[in-house]
């Protein structure tokens, strides 16, 4: 099993998109450091849209986690399993001996180390990119908060949003691997997991103006259904100063990441798909 990670791990750096990725985000850190700069021009410093050295971390992930991440574990996912089914070079890796469940459990630890490599990059860049854009401040306003926090507490804040960050991915990464895996092309797998994301994007929204007026008002639950809406607010959500949803939240992302898990090991694993 470690000899078919390894080949993995290394099929996977051979690939240019791996090493483009990588590259890029130095330049990704510099663009968002600009724009929160910016931004910051606009906002009072008492306010949790006010960019600091020590909450830019989170500002930066909040903001990219739904478009930049997701995208990343697509292209990997799309570029892994779907190109190689349709290339044949799957069925060349079946030749040697190894199980069907063997490989798809290769193919997802593989891709996701890649993204626990990019995530903690992305943790230590931000704090490098910040410094260069923000000063530091005693006193730090993070959403769902009514008090202000230190400096220490503010790093606890941000370790946690990461970690639960992660979890979120590795429930869309199951998502992304059954679509791969069901794809007969990577067009395919691509538009139909894009499809997929703005449906649960623009779902929240269709709730909202469709419930609008209810008395009383719909259970917040209902909205956190939505993995992006997770991504983009239940995170903050779950670790404000009351930590509303954070139960639900992780039972609707493990959800996800079973339902979707099993559906694309039973594809996945069908005797007839490599003939």
């Amino acid at each position: 099993m470690m000899s078919l990670i390894a080949s993995e791990w290394g099929r996977l750096w051979s690939r240019k998109v791996t090493w483009l990725l990588f590259a890029l985000l130095p330049i990704l850190m510099l663009v968002t450091g600009n724009y929160y700069h910016g931004k910051n021009d606009g906002i009072a410093p008492g306010s949790p849209g006010y960019t600091t050295w020590d909450n830019f971390p989170v500002m930066a992930l909040s903001d990219q986690l739904m478009t930049v991440f997701n995208m990343i574990l697509l292209l990997l996912f799309v570029f892994s399993i779907t190109e190689e089914y349709r290339t044949g070079q799957l069925r060349m890796v079946m030749i040697r001996s190894y199980s069907f469940t063997q490989l798809l459990v290769a193919k997802w630890i593989t891709i996701m180390s890649i993204m626990v490599l990019f995530h903690g990059l992305y943790f230590l860049l931000s704090y490098g990119v910040g410094g260069l854009f923000f000063d530091t401040s005693p006193h730090l306003y993070f959403a769902y908060y009514q008090d202000p926090i230190g400096g220490g507490p503010a790093l606890t804040y941000t370790i946690r949003y990461y970690a639960l960050a992660f979890l979120t991915l590795v429930a869309v990464s199951w998502l992304i691997t059954f679509f791969a895996v069901v794809s007969q092309s990577t067009t395919t797998a691509i538009g139909v997991t894009l499809g997929f994301l703005l449906i649960s994007f623009g779902y929240p929204q269709i709730l909202q103006t469709f419930t609008k007026g209810l008395n009383p008002p719909l259970d917040a639950k209902w909205y956190f259904i939505s993995l992006t809406q997770i991504q983009t607010e239940g995170i903050a959500l779950a670790l404000g100063q009351t930590s509303k949803l954070l139960n639900f939240n992780a039972g609707v992302l493990f959800i996800y990441a079973f339902a979707f898990g099993t559906a694309a090991y039973l594809f996945f694993t069908k005797k007839d798909r490599f003939i």
